[in-house]
């Protein structure tokens, strides 16, 4: 799990903790970059690389996004997204793409959505779900259905 310390510490910390925790970030901003020359403009302020990791042999990038919605756009990417970046060596050992929601401003309160769908909107969502390769993409679509008010 990820602690965060108070400024105060970091900088107490030796200059070569300080610069490397610098370097790191610098590194993430690179990556990044290089991520988002795969996708459209539009996700220019909305993603951005947060890691790597790896779950026993497989190795996992972790990817950041402002909100749900645009994590539900990047994974309609992220079958040519993980094609082109495993071309790319700070890549080519990744496979796998997570996405991790992640607020810009913590002050920010998510907005409570309480859109009400049609059970005619739900049967669709479903029937489409059922036509997606990506199973990713599939179960998403499929507990969207299923939240339908009605369904």
């Amino acid at each position: 799990m990820l602690q965060l310390f108070p400024m105060k510490k970091v900088l107490q910390q030796p200059s070569a903790s300080i610069e490397r925790l610098l370097q790191h970030g610098r590194y993430l901003d690179y990556l990044s970059k290089r991520l988002l020359t795969y996708l459209p403009d539009e996700f220019g302020k909305k993603v951005s690389v947060l890691g790597f990791t790896t779950k026993g042999k497989k190795h996992i990038l972790i990817v950041s996004v402002v909100s749900s919605a645009w994590a539900s756009k990047l994974r309609f990417y992220l079958p040519a997204l993980k094609r082109s970046l495993c071309t790319e060596a700070q890549f080519s050992h990744i496979q796998s793409i997570r996405i991790r929601v992640t607020a810009i401003d913590s002050n920010i309160h998510p907005k409570i959505n309480n859109v009400i769908y049609s059970t005619k909107s739900a049967q669709i969502i479903e029937t489409s779900a059922q036509h997606i390769s990506d199973e990713g993409l599939k179960a998403a679509l499929v507990r969207l259905s299923q939240h339908v008010n009605g369904h």
